[in-house]
């Protein structure tokens, strides 16, 4: 399994629109071949926010980082002055 992680700056006021993509765009990228689970998280006092998503092989993030929803994501990203910080890491331990 590997782990993504996608930091940005977010803030007060770019937190609602990003929640509001986030809602209608995660439960798409949950569907994604290979997703086995996302967690989400911002601290508002920090102006961040975070997306960590259980991937099942190496070869499943690859082709969703090659695929339209992905783009969907970026194209949210440079539109609202939002970069994303992307990491990947293999995961040891799930439980």
């Amino acid at each position: 399994m590997i782990i993504s992680i996608t930091s940005s700056r977010a803030t007060r006021e770019q937190a609602a629109p990003l929640n509001g993509f986030l809602e209608s765009f995660l439960p798409k990228m949950r569907q994604f071949p290979g997703v086995k689970a996302i967690y989400y998280f911002a601290r508002p006092d920090r102006e961040d926010a975070s997306t960590l998503v259980i991937w099942e092989s190496e070869a499943a993030l690859k082709q969703y980082r090659e695929s339209e929803l992905f783009k969907q994501a970026l194209a949210f990203e440079q539109k609202n002055n939002l970069p994303g910080t992307r990491e990947a890491y293999p995961l040891i331990f799930a439980f």
